[in-house]
């Protein structure tokens, strides 16, 4: 039950916090008692976030399509920057495959050694642009051939 003490543990802080507050208060004698109340009441609005995670969709990596799961990916978080205007690789459709294949950004031999892929990983440059799902489905297509389907 991680929720309770972690309840517990924050309630216990937060009791802590406002011991100590009250303590100051009455040493100083400046405060009024709504701004005791305010600060309290803070303590306990703040103790009570906690954080959300996504998780990731599942794709279906036993099958992965170029013009159904790659494509879209290209054309929802790619080719904003990647539009043939300026930055290297266009990944625009139709001729997105040919870029990347004539760009020696795929090593079907070694996948994980792919240009392409590479560059989505932790700490490279396009990292805030692919989710994990993204990257394993980019990594499953070129493992099966990097196939213009």
């Amino acid at each position: 039950m991680p929720g309770l003490a972690t309840a517990a543990f924050s309630f216990y802080n937060v009791t802590q916090l406002i011991l100590i507050t009250l303590f100051q208060i009455k040493m100083k004698k400046t405060l009024s008692a709504l701004t005791v109340f305010g600060i309290a009441f803070t303590m306990v609005f703040l103790s009570s976030c906690e954080k959300a995670y996504l998780v990731p969709e599942e794709i279906d990596i036993e099958s992965v399509s170029y013009s159904s799961d790659v494509q879209p990916f290209f054309d929802a978080k790619c080719i904003l920057c990647h539009n043939g205007s300026g930055i290297p690789l266009d990944l625009t459709s139709p001729g997105s495959y040919d870029a990347l294949i004539g760009g020696d950004y795929i090593d079907t031999d070694n996948p994980t050694e792919s240009k392409l892929y590479g560059k989505m990983m932790p700490g490279e440059s396009m990292t805030d642009y692919a989710s994990p799902s993204e990257r394993e489905m980019t990594l499953a297509w070129i493992k099966e051939g990097a196939n213009n389907n």
